[in-house]
């Protein structure tokens, strides 16, 4: 396998088109021919990591955060020491930052599940348009033009794959010179028995979805309309759910900072609500806490949060659950490993980091 092979994997797991526009998610440095040797899993990429990667011959690491941000004019030893040390060992680097927060079954699901929250929507759903696909197909070829478009992409609702609906009817067409008309004679309109086939499709697969139709379509310019879809996607940042019982704010702190092995808590009690309805977001979080307040969450379990935030959620008397971002964001090595896994990638090439570590220490 090369390093552009499993970047396709990658993207199959949470499409990289997906970031958000402040991310840098995706190729950091790569010789994309090269073929991969170890892939060392980790949050980020420190001094520590580089030489695990070194110590188990891994030629590639996957990182949540990317080690590159911002455009870069010149990389110097001095300036960017990581970077060039990766470089000149040849360790090529990926970063799998906010499109794994947004996929469905990414990082925030994963810590969802570890808490026992049920997902019901995300605190902010991803800004990719979802379209309706609708193909005018004979009859006979229904059935073969539907498994082609299933196998590319299309059809998803929620949990429910393969999902269409079909209308019969009367098509009709008139081959003029220089067409190759599978069905009628140049000259003359042709009525014809055939469906509509109607799906939705995700704008990630709507070139392959057109593309599988057209290379099993019997007609030599099949007719077909794309519509965009007011229909937000149900994946997205963060997560709005609930758990199975209500339960005592302070209990439920405590159990989530068990279940997270979490070196601290800070809780911001704003009222004496017990907690049923959740709100989730893996790593830091504070930009979204109006749109949690609008959830009508009981309680928002997330990151980072700063003073002023912390005196805003008083103010809405929402309760905050402020976790270390390390403590959430950690559980991205075991959520991607999982997915590898079952994409097929040998568990002998996949290392996860022992080297990760937080940068805070508590006194």
């Amino acid at each position: 396998m090369k390093v552009k092979n499993l970047l396709n994997n990658l993207d199959n797991i949470a499409p990289f088109f997906l970031q958000e526009s402040f991310d840098n998610s995706g190729i950091q440095f790569a010789d994309l021919n090269a073929p991969v040797i170890n892939i060392l899993l980790s949050l980020d990429v420190t001094q520590g990591v580089l030489d695990e990667a070194l110590e188990n011959k891994a030629n590639l690491i996957i990182a949540h955060h990317p080690l590159l941000f911002s455009p870069l004019k010149q990389i110097t030893k001095q300036k960017n020491p990581l970077l060039y040390q990766a470089i000149t060992h040849k360790i090529n680097l990926v970063a799998f930052h906010t499109n794994f927060d947004l996929a469905e079954k990414g990082l925030n699901d994963y810590v969802a599940n570890l808490l026992g929250i049920k997902k019901i929507t995300p605190l902010q759903s991803s800004s990719e348009k979802i379209f309706k696909f609708a193909v005018y197909v004979p009859t006979q070829y229904a059935d073969k033009v539907s498994r082609a478009i299933f196998e590319a992409g299309a059809g998803k609702i929620g949990r429910y794959t393969e999902t269409s609906f079909g209308v019969t009817g009367k098509g009709t067409f008139k081959p003029m010179e220089g067409t190759n008309p599978f069905i009628g004679k140049i000259g003359e309109r042709e009525e014809v028995q055939e469906i509509k086939i109607e799906i939705v499709v995700a704008e990630r697969d709507l070139d392959s979805v057109v593309q599988a139709m057209k290379s099993v379509h019997p007609y030599e310019e099949p007719a077909y309309d794309i519509y965009e879809l007011k229909t937000k996607p149900s994946y997205g940042i963060g997560i709005f759910g609930e758990i199975d019982r209500e339960v005592e704010i302070s209990k439920f702190s405590l159990e989530v900072k068990n279940r997270l092995q979490a070196h601290y808590i800070r809780l911001i009690k704003s009222n004496e609500q017990k907690i049923k309805r959740v709100a989730l977001c893996t790593g830091g979080g504070g930009s979204l806490l109006e749109q949690v307040n609008t959830k009508g969450a009981d309680l928002y379990i997330t990151g980072d949060i700063t003073y002023h935030t912390a005196l805003r959620a008083k103010e809405l008397g929402l309760n905050v659950l402020d976790i270390e971002h390390f403590d959430t964001e950690k559980f991205f090595v075991e959520a991607l490993y999982n997915q590898l896994i079952k994409l097929g990638i040998s568990k002998d090439i996949l290392i996860k980091s022992k080297k990760m570590e937080s940068p805070y220490q508590i006194i």
